[in-house]
Parts: C-alpha cells; sequence; structure tokens
C-alpha cells in the first residue's frame, strides 16, 4: 500500500468521519495541500498507510467534537491568558519560521488561575495553535510551525500539579492530531540542572521528534539558531514579541466554514 492508497481511500474515511475540514483546509478538495497534508499523516506513521488512516480518521473525528477553529477564531478566551502566548513570523525571509511562543514565566503565581481548567486552557493553546497554523503554505517550503517554551522564573523543582496535567494534555493532542507539523521546539532559560529532564524525554519521544529540541540555558542564545529578527531580549535585533504578535490579525485562509461552537456543558 502506497500514498496514492491512502488519497484513494480519502473519500470513504471523510465520509465516516463526516468531517472533512484540517487545520482550516478541505480535504474533500483535491489539491496540492490535500495531498501534502495527508502525505504528513503517511510519514508520522513511517508509510504504514493503516496506521496513517487511522490517525487522519481519529483527527477528523476530534476536530468535529473540539471545534478547534472555533477556538481561534470566534471564541473570546479569557484575559487570564493575556502575555502567555504569542505569534510571529520571519518576514524577511518568505520561507522562514512562524513561532508560536509560550511564557511560562509568566504564569509565576497565578498557577491555579491559568491551569486550574484543563479544557479551558487546551482550547486557548489549541486556538493559538491553528492561528499559526493559517501562517503556513502547504504548497511550498513552509509547511511547519515552531514552538519556543521560555522557562524564565519558573521553579522546576516544585511543579504545580495543574501546570503538569494542562501541559501533559496538550502534548498528547498536538502529538495526536498535529503529526509533522513541529518544526523546531526551543527551549529557552532553562538551569543547566535541569539537564535531566530533557534527558528523560528522550526516552519516551521519537528520535524524530528529539532531534528538533534545541535546550538554551539563556534566551539571548535563541537568535543563533531563529535568526536576528526574533526580540532583543532573545539575542535579536528585532521588536518586542508584542509589537511582532500577529495572532490578533491572522485570518482562517482555507476558504472553510467555521462549525457551530462546542457548547460546554455547565
Amino acid at each position: 500500500m502506497s500514498f496514492n492508497d491512502l488519497i484513494s481511500a480519502l473519500p470513504a474515511l471523510l465520509k465516516e468521519a463526516e468531517y472533512s475540514e484540517l487545520y482550516g483546509h478541505d480535504l474533500s478538495e483535491p489539491s496540492t495541500t490535500t495531498d501534502i497534508l495527508v502525505l504528513k499523516f503517511l510519514v508520522a506513521n513511517k508509510y504504514v498507510v493503516p496506521d496513517a488512516h487511522q490517525q487522519l480518521l481519529e483527527t477528523l473525528k476530534w476536530r468535529l467534537t473540539f471545534n478547534p477553529l472555533s477556538a481561534a477564531f470566534e471564541e473570546t478566551q479569557p484575559s487570564k491568558f493575556d502575555g502567555l502566548g504569542y505569534i510571529t513570523e520571519d518576514k524577511v525571509n518568505p520561507e522562514g519560521e512562524v513561532i508560536t511562543w509560550n511564557l511560562y514565566g509568566q504564569v509565576s503565581g497565578k498557577h491555579d488561575v491559568v491551569f486550574g481548567d484543563t479544557d479551558e486552557f487546551l482550547r486557548w493553546r489549541v486556538g493559538l495553535m491553528e492561528k499559526g497554523l493559517q501562517l503556513l503554505d502547504f504548497s511550498s517550503k513552509r509547511t511547519q510551525i515552531s514552538q519556543v517554551h521560555d522557562y524564565s522564573n519558573v521553579s522546576f523543582l516544585r511543579m504545580d500539579p495543574n501546570a503538569k496535567k494542562a501541559s501533559k494534555a496538550a502534548m498528547a493532542v498536538f502529538q495526536r492530531y498535529y503529526p509533522e507539523l513541529l518544526g523546531k521546539k526551543y527551549f529557552v532559560n532553562v538551569p543547566l540542572i535541569m539537564g535531566w529532564m530533557f534527558r528523560a524525554m528522550k526516552l519516551i519521544a521519537s528520535r524524530e521528534t528529539i532531534e528538533k529540541f534545541v535546550v538554551l540555558s539563556h534566551g539571548g542564545y535563541l537568535a543563533e539558531y531563529a535568526g536576528n529578527w526574533v526580540p532583543e531580549a532573545y539575542g535579536g535585533k528585532g521588536l518586542s514579541l508584542a509589537e511582532q504578535d500577529v495572532s490578533l490579525g491572522i485570518k482562517l485562509v482555507g476558504g472553510v466554514k467555521i462549525p457551530v461552537a462546542v457548547v460546554k456543558e455547565s
């Protein structure tokens, strides 16, 4: 079985899922974007077509119930998440990185407020991811999104249990439902003594994922890897994150209609 087999099975798969939207694009419409998105599931499953088929099916069913486009473009996320996440892009290089920034140090002292409701946190974090994906062009070389996790002022020795639960839930969602979309994952301002944590990650993450990890003890080193367009606080010459942030201006580019928003039971 091959890529062509998976493409041929796509109409039946979409019918079974009762859903065809993926990252803002309609998989029922033959296109280069559809081919690239389907291929990502095949690559993630080492070209085992039944496994890729199952993961894509599960992803579409999850999107039907979770409604990530609503989280990104229709719902008003709680103000408690303000300043915790940004989206920036390298506008100098058309094929440069799109980055979502996660500033965990800003959570200090309010873990219960930010992470207390895991479902609420997931809707915010997934919404941020979905917005970032709209800046990609799956018909070009810009087909992956990078992440920066800034651990400045974060205590690794006394990590809040709600934060651990929320982070674990987000990681599970991204690993299962967003395959082959990660460019680089930069961990910055990580204390040298916490190297054991990333060595432990190597025991549970795939080799392909580990190769995308960049662990930096100081945020000022980031520009060496991401480019001088990043803010000065990260060693670059760019404007601050707040000034570079494009999240509020991002529009849904795939032309699909956003499903009716999920109504949470009280």
